[in-house]
């Protein structure tokens, strides 16, 4: 005679629909939990010629950023160095950091993607992981590269 109730006997039994269901329940956990470290927009059409839109599209990326990491003009693409950004209070290292990235999408007339990426430095693993980027210093960078590329 059995005296196991029936979920212990499906766990006692390799209990696999209970370990689906537990396995399922704990990625579902862990994927609600997983933040972006990107921010993505694309800019509308540039009236101004290829490159005086490009000229401008560097110019807003030094603007916000010390200097340009990679520039392809043919390829249409560009990306800064990481910026450091320090928040909260831990002495001698940043925090956090971002970058920007351009990729055109568009020729003529000139279309562009902008994307924003994040990191921040975690003590407890001691290493750089994703962080959801500031919107607001994101949207003051969209607003710069739309006046520079109606301006010129």
């Amino acid at each position: 005679m059995n005296t196991q109730s029936a979920p212990t006997r499906l766990f006692m039994k390799g209990g696999s629909l209970f370990r689906s269901v537990l396995f399922l329940f704990t990625l579902a956990l862990l994927s609600a939990c997983v933040r972006t470290g990107t921010l993505k927009t694309s800019l509308p059409g540039s009236p101004i010629s290829y490159d005086q839109s490009w000229k401008a599209a560097l110019r807003t990326g030094l603007i916000h950023y010390e200097q340009i990491a990679i520039s392809d003009k043919e390829g249409g693409f560009f990306q800064t160095t990481w910026k450091m950004h320090k928040v909260g209070i831990i002495i001698g290292t940043p925090v956090r950091r971002s970058r920007l990235i351009g990729h055109l999408s568009k020729k003529t007339p000139f279309h562009l993607d902008l994307t924003m990426e994040q990191e921040a430095f975690t003590l407890e693993l001691g290493r750089w992981v994703s962080d959801p980027p500031d919107e607001k210093r994101f949207s003051e960078i969209v607003r710069s590269a739309q006046a520079q590329m109606r301006s010129r």
